[in-house]
């Protein structure tokens, strides 16, 4: 086993099961209010739904939700929203969905094979959102957000998010710039074995993740769309005590289609693999041995109208023999474990 994950049992963490699942069911409303001299008010409160199985806690306001100004000078959001990031890159999604689901792209693309803490992935909403997206001009657009925790300890600060891009949307073209820095989430440490993390160090011990993404998408037609992703991950950790996490970095990449075989039939495809990556621990081996893993998957809808279709999707997600990339809603996977999905279901929007 690599380094920084547990060694490998040979038992299965993702039981063979049948399941049902309703992460992308919700519910929302928004608004915009005219306040004059071309300045505009606005809201949104959306939350999701589990109609799968009508839990208590089946509905929680946990997606974007915000409050905002807009006029010339671009659009301010305050609340708790996508990050610049995550909503900049991976733009077709399976289905148009990128998150949420066993064959999202982002359990790969962006966060890392050697645990299954989302405090080390670039794919989150955030709360305490400050957010500022600036006019287009000429398809181009930037925008920049800042969240910060509200829970400094004695040892650590809050742990803060500053996220920022540019893009260009015009015509058949799309591309996207972005960037994110994580201070004090511990992504490698809360992901390594527990005697080798810095966040629960008595130490005054900080931490500073960083991603880098360009994100391609050419629009061939109304009809096809083909785009191309490249992330590059650091995790970086001022350890002060022999043996423990420093530094974790890998790349990973994704290619994805979108396409209308007739106007009923619609295909999907993407391939994701990321990289074993590189580490070091304080005057100690680190080792990344099997921690690469990729994902393919494709599936079909078939349109009944314009607001219903029916789908079915099929998804590999291949671990190296250290990696335990999950996209499981039914448990984590150990390392080395491999996890196929087959899904079939509805979508209705309204």
């Amino acid at each position: 086993a690599a380094t920084l994950s547990p060694a490998a049992s040979g038992l299965k963490g993702v039981p063979t099961i049948k399941g049902m699942s309703a992460g992308n069911s919700y519910l929302g409303v928004r608004g915009r209010e005219d306040l004059g001299g071309g300045l505009r008010a606005s809201f949104q409160i959306e939350g999701v739904v589990l109609i799968d199985n009508g839990s208590a806690a089946g509905f929680s306001w946990n997606r974007n939700n915000f409050v905002g100004l807009d006029g010339g000078f671009g659009e301010v959001k305050l609340g708790f929203m996508d990050t610049v990031f995550k909503e900049y890159g991976d733009t077709l999604g399976i289905l148009g969905i990128s998150s949420g689901t066993p064959v999202s792209s982002s359990n790969i693309l962006r966060k890392v094979g050697f645990g299954t803490n989302n405090a080390a992935r670039f794919h989150e909403r955030r709360a305490n959102s400050i957010r500022y997206d600036s006019p287009e001009f000429s398809g181009i657009q930037a925008a920049v957000q800042v969240a910060s925790q509200e829970n400094p300890t004695a040892n650590l600060h809050p742990a803060k998010t500053f996220s920022l891009g540019v893009k260009l949307d015009k015509d058949a073209f799309y591309a996207a710039l972005a960037y994110e820095l994580h201070t004090n989430w511990f992504g490698g440490s809360v992901n390594a074995p527990a005697a080798m993390r810095n966040n629960g160090a008595t130490e005054r011990v900080t931490s500073k993740d960083t991603a880098l993404q360009a994100t391609f998408e050419y629009r061939f037609s109304k009809a096809h769309r083909i785009e191309f992703d490249v992330i590059k991950k650091s995790y970086d950790e001022g350890a002060v005590v022999a043996n423990r996490f420093q530094t974790y970095k890998n790349t990973a990449f994704m290619v994805a289609y979108d396409g209308r075989i007739t106007d009923q039939v619609r295909v999907m495809a993407h391939y994701v693999k990321s990289s074993a990556g590189s580490c070091t621990r304080l005057a100690a081996v680190c080792s990344t041995a099997g921690l690469e893993g990729s994902q393919l998957t494709a599936g079909v809808s078939y349109t009944l109208s314009r607001r219903t279709n029916l789908f079915a999707v099929y998804s590999l997600m291949t671990n190296g023999a250290s990696a335990r990339f999950s996209a499981s809603d039914f448990g984590a996977p150990t390392p080395g474990e491999d996890v196929r999905h087959l899904l079939a279901g509805i979508s209705h929007n309204f």
